[in-house]
């Protein structure tokens, strides 16, 4: 398994827009086309395995410091890539971003993807109520975060 930076706006949007991932990240009004992918501003990973790319991961700048991260990983290849892909994103943020805190919020309906989150040593530091419109109602979203 191979993770490092893309700049190919191609390879995050065919993973981005996978059925599957697009249903899990995006509200009820979303479209495909409001998908946006900034590979010079923001840091994209590629996760790739054998020659085929199964995931893309993003870190936002949102402070000198601080990344607004999200993993988006193929469904097939979950079960067996999930945690190696994990611990080498992880190795590539202390080689490139150490000092950094990581966060993201999660939908408190994705109780697996909290879970993840926390075996890599996310913690949750509190709820934004009622932030996501997903399957026709307001949902909460558990911010987690994670220094590097």
């Amino acid at each position: 398994m191979i993770v490092d930076r893309t700049l190919d706006v191609g390879i995050c949007l065919e993973v981005l827009s996978d059925a599957y991932i697009f249903d899990s990240i995006s509200e009820d009004t979303a479209t495909i086309e409001s998908i946006k992918v900034d590979v010079i501003n923001d840091y994209w990973l590629k996760i790739e395995v054998e020659d085929r790319v199964i995931g893309v991961v993003q870190f936002k700048q949102v402070f000198n410091k601080c990344f607004d991260s999200h993993i988006h990983i193929l469904k097939e290849f979950r079960k067996e890539h999930s945690n190696d892909a994990g611990d080498l994103i992880l190795n590539w943020c202390y080689e490139n971003i150490t000092g950094s805190l990581l966060y993201t919020n999660v939908p408190d309906f994705c109780d697996n993807v909290k879970r993840f989150l926390l075996s890599f040593g996310f913690t949750e530091q509190g709820i934004l109520s009622n932030a996501w419109f997903k399957n026709g109602k307001q949902n909460n979203m558990t911010i987690l975060t994670r220094e590097v």
